[in-house]
């Protein structure tokens, strides 16, 4: 009788577990960089599900308590990726904004980030909850 309760639960723990999800991991190789170093975003799926997600992302600079988008000037292809679970994926983040008057069609003159704090936002997708926003921060040292 034990046996039957035990696999019981533990069907019960994995079916809410998938119901919750998706359930992944997102992070940084470390949590400050110089400039010229480029962070490497790991998405890992720690769930049950596949999940997916493109290769875009958004930087914001932490300014006086509040989020002000960076204008990175850069453009991703428009490529889906799907990671099945217990898989992971790496990605660089150019640390490169545009410059205001600049276009982004052309040969835009890309520099370098000021220091301070950032934050990166990447939606991740996947069942039953749809799309959601990670994000996570890290320094810019000078």
């Amino acid at each position: 009788m034990r046996g039957k309760t035990g696999a019981a639960c533990t069907l019960i723990i994995l079916l809410v577990w998938g119901l919750t999800g998706p359930h992944f991991y997102v992070g940084l190789d470390k949590s400050g960089y110089h400039p010229g170093e480029e962070p490497v975003l790991r998405t890992c799926n720690i769930g049950l599900t596949p999940i997916s997600f493109g290769e875009g992302y958004h930087l914001y600079r932490l300014e006086n308590g509040t989020l002000a988008p960076v204008r990175t000037g850069l453009i991703f292809p428009a490529v889906l990726h799907w990671l099945m679970p217990f898989q992971s994926w790496e990605q660089k983040v150019s640390l490169k904004y545009l410059l205001e008057n600049e276009s982004v069609g052309g040969a835009p003159s890309l520099r370098d980030l000021p220091p301070g704090r950032y934050r990166i936002v990447k939606e991740i997708c996947g069942w039953p909850r749809g799309c959601v926003n990670a994000s996570l921060e890290f320094d810019l040292l000078s």
